[in-house]
């Protein structure tokens, strides 16, 4: 998801009609410009080279969300067949995550069986909580500001599931809400963790993108005999 606004003009976009890099295109209806749309980034026209901001998101289920934001206007298509089955939709899936010159996908599957991944892309610490029940997905920056009194720069924390069932980190054992990303107990209580934004799709896809990006977890496991 991207925020469509360019040096402050709301761009109204459209299906191009054909694919590059295997993934389709978009057109903007103010310049006839070309866009990436998994990179939200114009190739050809005049805007090329302009990158729209990628915006942070959520995957939930349906009741989830309303739940939460009661007033929610839903966009759907009730007659799109679907060709795939739910778990071929989904066992290839990566959570992308693209900082600066770095990029790793983590495989949904791996991911959700994980329940959290202390990961790394290029040489940026992050975390990713996955919960299988809900389908949510959170990823975040894993570094808090320096302990007061200290100079030793920003901490990189690892976080652990306690006992008791929280998530806690190891360096102070503050409990940590996964889907906000703030610290609810401890001597980190309040702090927040930076949401970094990510996008979701089949690993050949992000693959197409990102050559170079590392993959973390394996989407056949639960198919390989012991």
């Amino acid at each position: 998801m991207h925020d469509r606004r360019v040096r402050g003009t709301e761009f109204r976009f459209g299906n191009e009609g054909s694919l590059w890099k295997d993934a389709m295109v978009w057109y903007d209806w103010q310049t006839d410009s070309i866009w990436s749309q998994p990179l939200g980034t114009a190739i050809a026209g005049p805007e090329t080279g302009t990158q729209l901001t990628l915006l942070p998101f959520e995957i939930v289920k349906y009741s989830d969300w309303v739940s939460r934001h009661p007033t929610t206007r839903i966009l759907r298509d009730e007659l799109r067949p679907r060709y795939y089955s739910p778990q071929f939709e989904t066992r290839f899936f990566v959570i992308g995550v693209a900082i600066g010159e770095g990029a790793t996908g983590y495989y949904h599957s791996s991911a959700a069986d994980a329940g959290f991944v202390n990961g790394m892309v290029g040489d940026v610490p992050v975390v990713l909580f996955v919960d299988r029940g809900t389908a949510k997905i959170d990823v975040f920056l894993r570094t808090v500001p320096e302990a007061p009194g200290t100079s030793s720069g920003p901490r990189v924390l690892e976080f652990e599931r306690s006992p008791a069932g929280a998530i806690t980190d190891t360096e102070t054992a503050s409990a940590w809400n996964p889907g906000t990303g703030v610290a609810t107990i401890g001597a980190l209580a309040d702090t927040e963790l930076q949401r970094v934004p990510f996008v979701s799709s089949f690993d050949w896809a992000w693959l197409q993108f990102h050559p170079d990006a590392d993959l973390w977890g394996d989407p056949l496991a639960d198919f390989k005999t012991p």
